[in-house]
């Protein structure tokens, strides 16, 4: 063969590749109807300090594979609170830390969750599935096989993550202002008083950073002022302009479904999420975060947090947002036990099957997990009991607060 025949041959070949790599994109990552397999190659010195360093925020650069797409050069690092690991860690990819505007399937970032502190595995995935199916807006999910430098590593969630570029799947735009919240100490919206800075540790920038204190935290103050402060005849007209408020209560009752015991009204306070102020305006959007403890309990109370947080206790004085949020239970017990054309189980049921029938293997052989075998396979027989007696049990409990008989 002629060297030019040889090099135009390559040429059709790379062209090849790429296309291939340009027809995938972030929905085939978080097909959760498919185990992926990510493949991390890092320099060894760079991977044990980052194992020795796993406490830290430390980037480190890294080649990142999946199916024909490999991406170089991109910042890795440990993360999480709890559930950092130095045995299974849970990883950040930051797709542009070394190289500016890259993307990974248009993706700025992507979190590889280690699942540390749900035996189960599946807890975060079955519960942001279920607030979408609900049409509470959450961060997509699946699984994967993670392998460094061809080591195997365990079984993953790939978690999107909320950024600048993934805003407007979220939301609709990207040029308001993105805040994580940080719990700092048990916190239930309270007023905090007109000094800014108090609000700054609770709600971290995440775009726009480099704006004033007023910019960022100004309409945040005047919100919880005006939830605390304002009148209950005057609530709804005055906390709307900053919160859509029928949101925020099916968002709530949709979490107290799942039996959330650490989101918004979790057991020590506010905690796991993403607060999204849209340009221009006042007005807030909460973006759910982090549901490892999702489905603690079929009997989790459906009050539960509610008189300790001030916007709920508030908000379900309102008539119609108090008949919102128990007709947001029934219609979450109602997808939870649909049945489908074809099917013989619940949603919710046939959800859990379905993802422990994904994984099981793959959980099993993960010797890096911090429980065993048998731990693993009881949380994964509790789910199974959460999702065939969480619905009677939520309905009987509305049915209780409503002065009705249960059924």
């Amino acid at each position: 063969m002629s060297i030019r025949r040889l090099l135009t041959a390559v040429a059709v070949l790379l062209s090849l590749d790429a296309a291939g790599a340009q027809a995938q994109n972030a929905g085939d990552l978080f097909d959760d109807q498919v185990l992926h397999r990510i493949d991390l190659y890092v320099n060894s010195r760079d991977w044990q300090r980052l194992v020795e360093n796993f406490t830290t925020n430390d980037y480190y650069p890294a080649d990142l594979h999946w199916r024909d797409v490999t991406v170089r050069n991109v910042g890795i690092r440990s993360r999480g609170t709890g559930s950092r690991s130095q045995t299974k860690l849970g990883l950040l990819v930051a797709v542009d830390h070394y190289t500016t505007g890259q993307r990974f399937l248009g993706m700025q970032a992507l979190v590889l969750k280690n699942l540390t502190q749900d035996p189960s595995f599946i807890h975060e995935s079955t519960a942001m599935k279920f607030l979408r199916t609900m049409g509470i807006t959450a961060p997509r999910e699946s699984f994967a096989v993670v392998y460094v430098n061809r080591t195997y590593f365990g079984v993953y969630a790939l978690v999107e993550d909320v950024n600048e570029v993934s805003l407007p799947r979220f939301v609709g735009e990207s040029t308001g202002y993105l805040f994580e919240y940080r719990w700092m100490f048990d916190y239930h919206f309270e007023y905090l008083g007109s000094d800014l800075t108090r609000y700054a540790p609770l709600f971290a920038p995440r775009t726009r950073v480099t704006e004033s204190l007023q910019a960022f935290y100004g309409p945040i103050e005047a919100m919880v002022r005006t939830l605390n402060d304002v009148a209950d005849s005057d609530f709804v007209s005055a906390v709307s302009p900053y919160l859509d408020l029928n949101l925020f209560v099916r968002h709530v009752a949709v979490q107290d479904f799942v039996a959330e015991n650490d989101g918004i009204l979790g057991y020590a306070g506010l905690n796991n999420f993403y607060l999204y102020r849209f340009a221009g305006t006042t007005l807030h959007q909460l973006i759910p975060w982090d549901k490892d403890n999702a489905f603690i309990s079929f009997t989790h109370a459906i009050l539960q947090g509610h008189a300790e947080n001030v916007l709920m206790r508030r908000a379900m004085q309102v008539p119609d947002l108090r008949a919102l949020y128990f007709n947001t239970l029934i219609e979450s017990a109602n997808l939870a036990d649909r049945i489908d054309e074809g099917t013989t189980q619940g949603w919710l049921e046939r959800e859990v099957r379905r993802q422990q029938a994904l994984i099981q293997e793959s959980a099993l052989n993960d010797s890096r997990k911090p429980f065993t075998n048998d731990e693993f396979s009881a949380a994964s027989s509790a789910m199974l009991q959460f999702a065939a007696q969480r619905s009677p049990f939520v309905r009987c409990e509305v049915a209780r607060v409503r002065g009705q008989s249960c059924q």
